[in-house]
């Protein structure tokens, strides 16, 4: 079987690697800040609307921080993928992804993949 070679060059990996490590700062910065976070306080005593709510907001906190911890892995994937030299192309077609497509959306895996 033939190796596929990515139709990018090497200006295009520069500025995706770029993006990628600009974008990985930023989620880093993020999943800190949401991990530090204060918990509320618990021997004030509140009202159950105020603890429904602070349990919300909690959960809320809690779900993007693990959107974000799953974006920046894509993220750490495609940094992988720069350095091994096999960025740029589908892992399931095998297939060159179009500079368009990364350019869009820099960990994309595949042509059309969802996000």
């Amino acid at each position: 079987m033939a190796t596929v070679q990515s139709n990018l060059t090497k200006a295009q990996l520069d500025a995706l690697r770029g993006r990628l490590e600009a974008e990985r700062a930023r989620l880093t910065r993020v999943v800190r800040d949401t991990a530090e976070l204060p918990a509320p306080p618990r021997d004030e005593p509140a009202e159950l609307e105020e603890s429904a709510q602070r349990a919300a907001d909690a959960d809320q906190e809690l779900g993007v921080s693990e959107r974000e911890r799953a974006l920046l892995a894509e993220i750490e994937r495609a940094l992988g993928k720069l350095d091994a030299g096999t960025y740029g192309i589908g892992e399931t077609t095998g297939d060159p992804i179009p500079y368009e497509r990364l350019a869009a959306v820099p960990w994309a895996r595949d042509a059309a993949d969802a996000e």
